[in-house]
């Protein structure tokens, strides 16, 4: 039993002595599609003929008498039907051969189951396939004589799916206005550079800002029509100073603060927040001591405006105020927009709603004397607890350790001295012990930094903080009685700061 076939175009079985496949009615074999040719001595077999065991003579073809060529098909699923002989015969009548009057044939044996027979002298016309398959590809069916497709290359996309050509034209044309624009930006960005680190300006009067206090920061603005301080404020001055030196110092929460200048502008470019400009502060701050100050400069500063109105900042360069040990330049913007504001006539206050504020006039030499701290050296020297004490000075200031005031307070920060020459150590905590009074008022220490032990044959030095009612200028320093054994009497220190 032979071995069963398979379509090589679906995969089906292929049904035995199919010329087909009955599932996509691919042919089976590629001799089943090579087209026959006629010659001139062979001739077509009536039906009859063809089908019968008898052989006949062959009979001379007439080709010019031909005019219709006939297809005999044999029943592909008759076996030996591909083996029967096919003789060349010419009909004598009608009641032996149904074929055509008059019309010579040829037939045409093919290696599979199908004839085609043309004739010599006209195009060839294939039949269609069976009528129970079809042709599965389109390179499998037999080609029309009437029409001939163009040729195309397989894997091609037709013309009508591709897409149009574009012009290198316009390409070249964006690469280019890119580069102008490159060049144009690169360009800008130098010369913005170069008149910043020249210190030039529009008016010519823009400087570089330096260590100096004196030295006006406009920190690169535009700056518009102000008023020379110490005028009438009606004439604007045009061609005056682009800002106005302050110089102006002042301790805030333990902070130095230089006021270096301040000016009016159209616009900050370092400040995107102030698009129609405003007024700047500039400002120098250094802490100096171990304490971080805990302020932010939208909480405790205020422009004061000549007719009384409050506007609060609308940016700084620095938010809150320097860490410990840390210095730094800053500026406070103000959304002010008004035209010829006499500058001198502005106030800057320092301080929340709850602390003690200081008004800091925006004029060259402003007093700031009631804003200072005020310091006096007694040296005053007593004993207490057997050690050796001096009171060797007393500051008072609105800040002290960190710390601004509170509202109608002062702080009061005296330094002492204790030497301990007896056998025993000292040990105590300051704020059982120590006391400030001014007027009636008692206030126990709100810091120190004196050491809580001084030990026998040892000194010991630091400072230590009072906040007292703020107007007062006489001053005692207690030392509380202590029951102890031996007990431990009181001592009082009086001074005065004026």
């Amino acid at each position: 039993m032979s071995s069963p076939r398979f379509c090589s175009e679906c995969g089906k079985p292929l049904e035995a002595d199919h010329r087909f496949c009955t599932n996509c009615g691919a042919t089976t074999s590629v001799e089943a599609d090579v087209r026959t040719t006629l010659t001139s001595d062979q001739t077509v077999l009536g039906s009859d003929q063809a089908q019968s065991s008898q052989p006949k003579v062959p009979v001379p073809v007439d080709n010019s008498a031909a005019t219709a060529s006939t297809i005999i098909t044999p029943n592909a699923n008759t076996p030996g039907a591909a083996n029967t002989p096919v003789l060349p015969y010419t009909p004598q009548s009608s009641s032996d051969s149904p074929g055509v009057s008059g019309a010579s044939y040829s037939t045409v044996p093919t290696s599979g189951d199908q004839f085609y027979a043309q004739a010599t002298d006209a195009d060839v016309i294939p039949p269609p396939p069976p009528p129970d398959s079809f042709i599965s590809m389109p390179q499998e069916a037999p080609a029309s004589p009437y029409y001939a497709p163009p040729p195309q290359v397989k894997g091609t996309v037709p013309a009508y799916a591709q897409a149009p050509k574009r012009s290198r034209g316009c390409l070249v044309a964006s690469i280019v206005l890119l580069l102008v624009l490159a060049l144009g930006v690169i360009g800008g960005f130098y010369i913005i550079r170069h008149n910043n680190s020249t210190g030039s300006s529009s008016s010519g009067q823009q400087s570089t800002p330096s260590g100096s206090s004196n030295t006006p920061n406009t920190n690169g603005v535009t700056p518009t029509s102000i008023t020379t301080p110490g005028s009438n404020g009606n004439t604007p001055n045009t061609g005056g100073p682009a800002t106005v030196p302050l110089n102006l110092k002042f301790l805030y929460s333990s902070v130095d603060i230089t006021l270096v200048s301040v000016l009016q502008a159209n616009s900050f470019p370092d400040d995107t927040s102030a698009p129609q400009g405003g007024i700047r502060v500039a400002t120098m701050e250094s802490n100096s001591t171990t304490n971080n100050v805990r302020y932010a400069y939208s909480d405790i500063i205020r422009l004061v405006m000549p007719d009384g109105s409050i506007i609060a900042p609308s940016n700084e360069k620095y938010y809150v105020g320097p860490a410990a040990g840390v210095s730094q330049d800053n500026w406070i913007d103000f959304p002010v927009t008004s035209q010829n504001i006499d500058l001198s006539k502005l106030i800057l206050r320092y301080g929340s709603a709850t602390e003690n504020q200081m008004d800091i006039p925006l004029a060259p030499n402003a007093d700031l004397s009631k804003y200072q701290p005020r310091t006096v050296t007694p040296n005053s020297t007593f004993q207490y607890a057997g050690v050796n004490w001096t009171l060797v000075s007393a500051t008072e200031s609105l800040s002290a350790n960190g710390q601004q005031a509170s509202t109608g307070m002062a702080y009061v920060t005296v330094k002492l001295k204790a030497v301990n020459s007896s056998a025993n150590n000292y040990s105590a905590y300051p704020g059982d012990y120590m006391r400030l009074q001014s007027g009636d008022s008692k206030s126990p220490p709100s810091d120190f930094t004196f050491p809580t032990s001084v030990a026998s044959q040892s000194n010991g030095a630091g400072t230590v903080s009072f906040a007292i009612p703020q107007g007062g200028t006489s001053f005692t320093l207690l030392m509380l009685a202590q029951q102890s054994s031996p007990p431990i009497n009181a001592a009082s220190v009086p001074f005065q700061i004026h």
